[in-house]
Formats: structure tokens, sequence, C-alpha cells
């Protein structure tokens, strides 16, 4: 894949939308959890931005091929240290031999109930299992003329929102204890998340980790209050950089990250940086605000939150970003990074968003918007919600209603996915 150098971000970049075949194509990851809640791997979801809506794979040109190939290496880091790789293929898509455009050992080809077991699919998918490729049986119910697909299936994936509690564990108790994994998809609440794990489920996918689990009369400790102390001080346009470098400095965790950020491959910079204050006289205070906006932010997470709140929030943050000021929006695209940036802070420190926000220093409008007020900022935050649960159909409303270009939300998708794996490699 080509990409581009950008010295300032302290990233790559994927190329743009008029050399590249990610301009015809939109693709997501789900986060695919474990009992623990450990992430075992990635869901792609694909979406050809010009005239499909399905999440499968179905063109059989060469193209759709380097799309398929490019997802996996522009995810970046994060998909190179994934356990599993997890795509969803059409039955024509199998027999055209897509999944190959994926390394085997670690991709996992999804094919769903209603495919015909025929010959020719049977003998496609017994090649691929003998190449290294694991199979996974989608949406599976208690029907009848699938047992050839069943007994293929390393993994059986079974709605757990749709179906009734019986329904389940009748399909439990059809596929056995000692059979393939049983992954849930649809757990949307830790209630769900912790039905399915009693039932007997091992993976689970889902956006249960993004809600908030309220413990009534839950105040935030003092290190986070500190932290959210730092962010107000970041913000304020009349601080004395000098002042401010010395603040930042005086935290050891804050500082000591950041400086490895900024020292490490990605930023490639000519001389070592020693001090906050050099780094800002070196880049400028606007673009390391920005990384140290997302340092602060990183170690608001406590303990035992997944990393994916994390990653989802920046991701968001800088999506938007880069989104508003390609499309030279009106909308303060510092401000649409911090809208993403704090989107799940309820999730990660288990409050109300309306209480968080009070302490947050962030125009009103922003805070309305988090608290899910329909304004000019909310619009945004919802596009990039739809863009990270795969919801095609309503992202195409957004992207009307803001007037973007389909290609232009791919490529800066993609472009906010490297530069979020880029900090994430570098200082976690």
């Amino acid at each position: 894949m080509k990409t581009h150098p950008n010295p300032v971000d302290g990233a790559t970049t994927c190329a743009s939308p008029e050399d590249h075949p990610y301009a015809a194509a939109l693709v997501a990851r789900q986060p695919v959890f474990d009992k623990s809640k450990k992430v075992r791997g990635y869901e792609l979801l694909f979406r050809d931005t010009l005239d499909s809506a399905c999440a499968s794979f179905e063109d059989h040109c060469l193209a759709t091929m380097k799309v398929i190939a490019d997802a996996y290496v522009c995810l970046g880091p994060d998909m190179a240290a994934a356990p599993k790789i997890m795509v969803n293929f059409s039955r024509a898509g199998i027999l055209s031999q897509l999944p190959y455009a994926l390394p085997p050992g670690r991709t996992v080809v999804e094919f769903g109930e209603c495919f015909l077991p025929d010959k020719d699919l049977l003998a496609a998918i017994h090649k691929l299992k003998s190449d290294g490729y694991q199979m996974c049986l989608d949406g599976f119910r208690e029907t009848g003329g699938c047992e050839p697909l069943l007994a293929l299936a390393d993994i059986i994936k079974v709605d757990v929102l749709d179906q009734p509690p019986g329904e389940v564990a009748d399909i439990l108790d059809l596929v056995g204890k000692n059979g393939p994994i049983l992954l849930a998809k649809r757990v949307e609440t830790a209630g769900l998340f912790d039905m399915a794990r009693a039932m007997g489920f091992s993976w689970f996918q889902g956006f249960f980790f993004q809600r908030p689990e309220l413990v009534p009369g839950r105040k935030l400790p003092s290190n986070q209050q500190s932290r959210l102390k730092l962010f107000r001080l970041i913000e304020r346009e009349d601080m004395d950089v000098g002042k401010l470098a010395e603040i930042i400095q005086s935290d050891v965790s804050i500082s000591y990250r950041l400086l490895a950020l900024l020292n490490s491959a990605a930023f490639g910079l000519p001389q070592k940086v020693d001090s906050i204050e050099r780094a800002i006289i070196m880049l400028g205070w606007k673009p390391l605000r920005n990384w140290l906006r997302v340092v602060i932010f990183t170690d608001l997470a406590p303990r035992g939150k997944t990393r994916e709140l994390s990653f989802a929030s920046v991701l968001r943050g800088r999506f938007m970003e880069l989104l508003a000021e390609e499309h030279f929006s009106r909308v303060s695209s510092s401000g649409l990074f911090l809208l993403g940036l704090f989107s799940l802070l309820d999730a990660m420190l288990d409050l109300p968003m309306a209480e968080i926000v009070t302490s947050l220093p962030i125009d009103e409008e922003l805070k309305e918007a988090l608290c899910g007020e329909h304004n000019v900022y909310s619009e945004w935050l919802e596009l990039a919600d739809c863009f990270e649960t795969a919801d095609w159909k309503h992202l195409d409303v957004f992207v009307e209603a803001l007037g973007l270009d389909p290609a232009l939300v791919a490529k800066c998708y993609h472009e906010a996915l490297t530069w979020t794996n880029s900090f994430f490699l570098n200082t976690l």
C-alpha cells in the first residue's frame, strides 16, 4: 500500500482517494472478546461506497482482492497483533477463492447458514480448512439442512439479541459443549454479556463494553480528577507555554509517555526531544496539544477497562477532525476531536455523562452533543458511530446531511485508523 509520510502527526496515512481502491470501499472493524473481555480478534466489515449496502465481499475482480488485502495492512499494528481476523464472505466469494487474499492461520472465513451446502461449496470450504483457514457459521439457528456446514465450522456465531434465551439454549444443546467455539453476537449490554457467558458462550461481539455500568454514589478518584484538571489547563488559550511545560513535566507518567512517543520511529525527528518545552519549540503547540490530549485521555482509563474504549474514542476524534478539515467544515475540527475523545467517557468512568461534562473544558454545544442533545455537532458523532457499528444505511443519511463525499469519508477513516494505531503502538 502506498503511504505518505506525515511528520507533523507522527504517522503514515493511506493514499488519497484518487490513487487508491479504498476510494470505493468502507472497511470497519469490530472487536471480538473472550470471557475476561480480552480482545481475541476483529471482524472486518466491508461496504462498497458506490452501489452496495451489503457487508460481504462479492466482487470477483482483482481490485476487490486488493481492497481486502489492503484492509488488513491499513488497519495497522493492532490488526497485525490480533489473534483472529474475521471476514464475512458470500458464497460466490468463497468459490472465487477471495479468502486467500488474507493470511491463513489467523483468518476466519464467515459464511451464512442460508448457504446451500452443495458439492462445490463444501469442497471449497474443505480446501480452505486444509490450507489453514478457520470457518465460522454465522447466524446459526436450529433449522434443518445445514448439518454439513455445521460439521465444518470451527466457530458458531449466534444472535443473542433477537432470539429468546430458550431458543439460544436449544442451539447450544444441539452444538454441544465440546464442539466449535461459541460466539455470541449483538451483545449490546452488560446484562446480555453476563447471560451469554453463563449460558456457555466463549467469545462475544457487540458494543456492551461501550455502555456505562453506573454505581449510585460513585465519585471520581483523585488521580482522574487531576487528569481532568490538566485537560482544563491545556485548553486555556491564555496559558503561558513555559508555565504549561513546567506543569506537564512535573507529571512523571504523562511527560514520560509523551516524550517516548515523540522520540519513537513514528515521528522520525532528527534530534532527541528531552523536554516538553523543547517539544513545543520543535513541533509547535497545536500539533503537540493533540498528542498531549490523547496521552492524558488514555491515562484516565481505570484498570479493568478494555483498551478498546480508549482506542474507539481516539479514533472517533481523529476521524471527525480529519473529515472536518478536509471538508472545510464551518464546525470546529478541534472541537470535533474533543467530542470524539470524550464520547465514551461515561463507559470508561462508569458515571453519567451529564455529571462528567461539568468537569470538561469544552463549549456548551459539545457538552450538549455528548449528553445526547441534537445540534450541529451531534450529527458528526452519529456519523462516527454509524461507521463504527457498520450501520451503512444510516451512514448514508448523515453523509448526505453533512454534504460529504463518501470517498473522502473512507479516506479520512483509514487515515484516522493509521494515526490511532501509531499512537497506541508507541505509547502503551
